[in-house]
């Protein structure tokens, strides 16, 4: 279905979908130190699949899980896994504010990988506002005091390459698919690889697999994780519906004063 495309629409949905990543970036901050990322991970994909699937049933019926090009759907699937596997294991290697200034050159990227891979138009007003954003993003880097850690750049500025590409796939297949199939398809990609990874790094398949449900984890933190996740993958899909991936590029610098924020205020992170 192809909808009517406006701009301030999904400016909107992405600032929400913003502002619900870093609430879902400070939960996996304080769950690392307890949990390993994976199994994070491995929750933050099952929890807000229920929403996601009753949402979609009564929209689409038996057809929740129909998406028309099924090449770009594994490509936004990949990107989007090892995106947000690189981002969680920034915000927990480094401050959220770092993480997020580093995370935010992604802007750069989109624009570029827009105009190579989905043949969008972008005009000098694009191009300049994403080139003054990201002067700005280097500007900023200098004067945050946050603990530095080699890896943790690394892991921000992959998350930044990979979910550029991300979002370049989601606006290619939100011109002919609905959002919610679409990540349907990623979450329960995500259940799988997640879960996998885990035993594998883990060592679980050595323990008992009822530790995933375990009365002893932090229910109410993972419950929330995946509620929230559950909008956030909403409101990521349709603002990439309603404008192109070039055209949202400088709304996501609007994550760097965000993420500060929540770094300073949740955190205690120091600005000088």
């Amino acid at each position: 279905m192809v909808i009517k495309q406006s701009l301030p629409i999904g400016a909107a949905y992405l600032i929400i979908e913003l502002v619900l990543s870093f609430f879902i970036a400070s939960i996996v901050k304080l769950l690392e130190p307890n949990l390993p990322i994976f199994q994070i991970l491995f929750y933050r994909y099952l929890l807000c699949l229920p929403l996601l699937t009753i949402y979609g049933l009564s929209k689409h019926g038996l057809k929740i899980f129909h998406v028309n090009n099924i090449r770009l759907l594994l490509l936004r699937i990949l990107c989007g896994f090892l995106g947000l596997v690189m981002w969680f294991l920034a915000v927990a290697t480094i401050d959220i504010s770092l993480a997020t200034v580093l995370f935010n050159t992604m802007s750069l990227f989109i624009t570029i990988l827009s105009v190579i891979i989905a043949r969008e138009s972008v005009g000098l007003r694009r191009s300049a506002a994403v080139v003054v954003g990201f002067l700005g993003v280097v500007f900023i880097i200098s004067p945050i005091s946050a603990s530095f850690n080699f890896s943790g750049v690394i892991y921000a500025l992959l998350g930044a390459v990979f979910s550029g590409l991300m979002f370049v796939f989601i606006r290619m297949l939100g011109k002919t698919n609905d959002s919610i199939p679409t990540a349907i398809w990623y979450n329960s990609f995500g259940v799988v690889v997640s879960l996998i990874i885990l035993f594998v790094s883990e060592n679980y398949l050595n323990n008992s697999v009822i530790s995933l449900v375990s009365r002893d984890l932090p229910w109410d933190y993972l419950l929330a994780l995946g509620l929230l996740a559950s909008f956030q993958q909403f409101c990521l899909a349709e603002s990439h519906r309603y404008a192109d991936a070039s055209a949202l590029a400088p709304f996501h610098y609007l994550a760097i004063p965000i993420g500060i924020a929540f770094g300073v205020v949740l955190f205690n992170e120091t600005i000088t």
